[in-house]
């Protein structure tokens, strides 16, 4: 068990979304794989995958430079592609965080020039 657990531990936070929908799904072997990528992502299996990426990348960055520093360099940017102030604040109002990080968001976007 333990040559599997450090397979797992390899992948990182992946391994452990696939590891969790696997067991969501019920089945066992490659048919497990299969459905358990298909619950993560939109378009089945391939959407699974890329939504497995895409989390890897996300955690990469996490680790690296922490959650603020990313969601406020990912609102500089949506509005240095042109988002408008009003835009990205009513997105960030109506999105599903805490009062506290919409608070810290709102700051933030009012500090761009």
């Amino acid at each position: 068990m333990d040559r599997f657990i450090e397979k797992i531990v390899g992948l990182g936070v992946p391994g452990v979304m696939l590891l969790v929908s696997m067991s969501m799904t019920g089945l066992y072997g490659a048919a497990a794989i299969t459905a358990g990528l298909a619950l993560l992502g939109p378009g089945g299996m391939l959407g699974g995958i890329a939504t497995l990426l895409v989390a890897g990348a996300i955690t990469a960055g996490l680790t690296e430079y922490g959650f603020d520093a990313l969601f406020r360099e990912v609102i500089k940017k949506l509005y240095a592609k042109g988002e408008t102030k009003e835009s990205l604040a009513r997105k960030i109002k109506r999105g599903p965080w805490s009062r506290k990080l919409k608070a810290k968001a709102l700051s933030d976007l009012r500090k761009l020039n």
